[in-house]
């Protein structure tokens, strides 16, 4: 074979290759999830399994103009999550809660703390301020018994139909909101 015909079929093979590549990655472009939707992270940390070195710097420049595309981008600490979850506990946040994916429901069923203050406020009502600075307020009629001078160690549990109840000591739970 001649060294024209040689090239001639290299060359061949080079387009077809370049026209599969175009193809598969016209494809995936199609397929692949917004960029919303996509974990942004997890694409670098997955390239780091790849043996060939220029697939897995093909694999690094793709991650990072995603990355790039992205916008923005703030990476949380497990322990960020927990601690905001903890701090927003009992509030109604499903729709603004950034760390709760789609469709779990949250992890957290109750905080313990101490009690820092306690108000009367008159016709049963009280405000229950907790040493980690959540104020909750008693919305049922069981009547506390214990004074409102000492600290108590508090419970606060999910109850039935987004509601929640406490429990202070060894004294009944009752129903509260978060103020």
């Amino acid at each position: 074979m001649t060294s024209i015909a040689l090239l001639r079929r290299s060359g061949m093979s080079i387009l077809a290759l370049l026209a599969a590549t175009l193809v598969s990655e016209s494809a995936s472009a199609q397929q692949s999830p917004p960029l919303s939707n996509r974990d942004l992270v997890g694409e670098v940390t997955r390239c780091r399994d790849i043996g060939s070195d220029s697939a897995r710097l093909a694999c690094f420049d793709a991650a990072a103009t995603s990355l790039a595309a992205a916008g923005e981008i703030a990476v949380v600490s497990r322990e960020d999550v927990e601690q905001n979850q903890r701090r927003l506990f009992g509030f109604n946040v499903s729709t603004l809660n950034p760390f709760q994916t789609s469709g779990n429901p949250e992890s957290l069923s109750s905080i313990s703390a101490n009690m820092a203050s306690v108000r009367d406020l008159g016709r049963g009502e009280w405000l229950i301020t907790l040493d980690d600075g959540s104020i909750w307020r008693k919305t049922d009629s069981v009547v506390p018994s214990f004074s409102t001078r000492r600290q108590y160690p508090v419970t606060v549990r999910r109850a039935a139909l987004g509601s929640y109840m406490m429990k202070v000591a060894n004294d009944p739970p009752f129903r509260v909101r978060r103020e």
